[in-house]
Order: structure tokens, then sequence, then C-alpha cells
């Protein structure tokens, strides 16, 4: 599974930023949530240095 790895207290931040839930975004850094808000969570995640992980780095596709 992808999801997005941010430093300690990011999330609290992220929380701040958005007036949202912990569950939203956790859900969003998840990829859990694919909504406007959810899209905007984890670019603000990327853009205060998170890091995505269990991204495939193969380019097969399996049908």
């Amino acid at each position: 599974m992808r999801e997005i790895l941010t430093k300690t207290g990011d999330v609290k931040e992220l929380m701040k930023i958005f007036g949202v839930s912990k569950p939203t975004v956790i859900n969003a850094l998840k990829y859990r949530t694919y909504s406007q808000l959810a899209c905007r969570i984890r670019r603000v995640a990327l853009a205060r240095g998170g890091a995505v992980i269990g991204v495939k780095t193969d380019d097969t596709v399996r049908l």
C-alpha cells in the first residue's frame, strides 16, 4: 500500500491548517480517500517534506 510518511507533529499541523479531524488526515495520507480535500492534504504534506512509500518502481502492468 502507498502512503505518505510525515515528520512528527505534521499530522497535528495538517489538522489545524485544514480544520479537520485526525482520522481525516490519516485516511488522506494512507490514500484511503480521494476527495479534493484529501488531495490537498497530500499535496501540503509532500510540500512540508513528507515522503511517499509503497510505490512500485517497476513499470510492468499486469492484466
